[in-house]
């Protein structure tokens, strides 16, 4: 079952349609564009991105999972200052996992955001180099695109 989601709404969307402004300021055959065209672009734009950032993603999970085993829990490089901040950061939601909850939703629901605050310093660390590859990939694909509607615009008028 597929679900249906709304292209319009991702944050690639967003990026993309903010970096699509600024080159219809600087592209005088984008101005000329209705609003109609402008949104196929920035769907098509983002759709490719959002296949591209797939195959990021699944480079991206096997290169984070090698720096976590091979370097926060290897004994080699227990010294170094950023793992040991690291390794502490995890090890200390240990005793909020594996204790008590609570019984009632409201508990839970407190403890379970007790530990997100905890753990994101180190969320933050490892999804952030992510978002650099697919902002890039999003300018390129881009501009692409506009170089196609360039050379297309430019043929139809010839």
């Amino acid at each position: 079952m597929m679900i249906n989601f709304d292209v319009r709404k991702s944050v690639q969307y967003k990026y993309i349609k903010y970096k699509f402004k600024g080159e219809c300021f600087r592209n005088e055959a984008l101005k000329n564009l209705n609003e109609d065209e402008k949104e196929k672009i920035l769907i098509k734009a983002t759709k490719k991105t959002r296949k591209i950032t797939w195959i990021i993603i699944m480079v991206y999970i096997p290169v984070t999972l090698l720096f976590i085993f091979g370097f926060v829990m290897n004994y080699k490089y227990l010294d170094n200052p950023f793992i040991k901040w690291y390794r502490g950061v995890l090890e200390s939601v240990f005793p909020l996992i594996n204790g008590d909850w609570g019984s009632a939703m409201y508990e839970k629901r407190g403890t379970f955001l007790t530990i997100y605050i905890m753990l994101l310093p180190a969320l933050i660390i490892n999804a952030a180099p992510l978002f650099i590859p697919i902002f890039i990939t999003a300018d390129i694909v881009l501009k692409n695109r506009i170089k196609e509607i360039t050379e297309r615009g430019f043929e139809n008028e010839r």
